[in-house]
């Protein structure tokens, strides 16, 4: 099997996947967002279909980080610690561009870039409370490295990808926390 795949690729060299292969580093892709926000709906009187929340264009920021890929390609896990390759900002239509050097790359949100919301969560979720439980240090600890999708991007191609995000309602919005209080009416 695995000489099928050399034979079927014989052009590719086999390169340390801790570093960029020199000749495809100089080669670069763009990865374009379109990227959605879906406010919750958090209780009340059921309403019409057309009253729900709808997707609307989402400004935000995301952070790339080079990936190790696991042996099928689509996942890795995020280094807190490892730098960041950069960063694309979505504009008000929800759209975002940037170009970058052939490779894998981990799309991070801003309580993942670094350890920070990870250990206020697990202080400010200690100890259980009347309506949540502790934080649940395992948890929280996949919530931070995942594993995450991968992006690779290849050279002189463009990569498009929607990013469909869906709100949470309050009770609910703290990762790695069961709320078990009393729900509105």
């Amino acid at each position: 099997m695995l000489s099928i795949a050399l034979t079927a690729c014989p052009s590719r060299r086999i390169v340390d996947p801790g570093f960029f292969d020199p000749e495809q580093s100089q080669r670069a892709g763009v990865l374009h967002l379109h990227c959605t926000w879906t406010e919750p709906y958090c209780g009340g009187a059921e309403p019409d279909p057309e009253q729900l929340p709808r997707p609307t264009p989402w400004r935000t920021t995301f952070f790339v980080r080079a990936a190790s890929p696991d042996s099928t390609g689509r996942t890795a896990f995020n280094d807190p610690d490892a730098p960041l390759v950069d960063s694309v900002v979505t504009d008000a239509d929800g759209q975002g561009t940037i170009t970058l050097p052939t490779g894998d790359y981990l799309l991070i949100d801003r309580d993942r870039v670094d350890r920070v919301r990870h250990d206020q969560l697990l202080r400010d979720h200690a100890k259980s409370s009347a309506s949540n439980d502790a934080a649940d240090p395992d948890c929280l600890r996949r919530w931070l490295l995942g594993p995450f999708q991968v992006i690779r991007i290849t050279p002189d191609d463009t990569l498009s990808l929607r990013v469909d995000e869906h709100g949470n309602c309050p009770w609910y919005s703290t990762p790695c926390v069961s709320y078990h209080g009393p729900l509105p009416p």
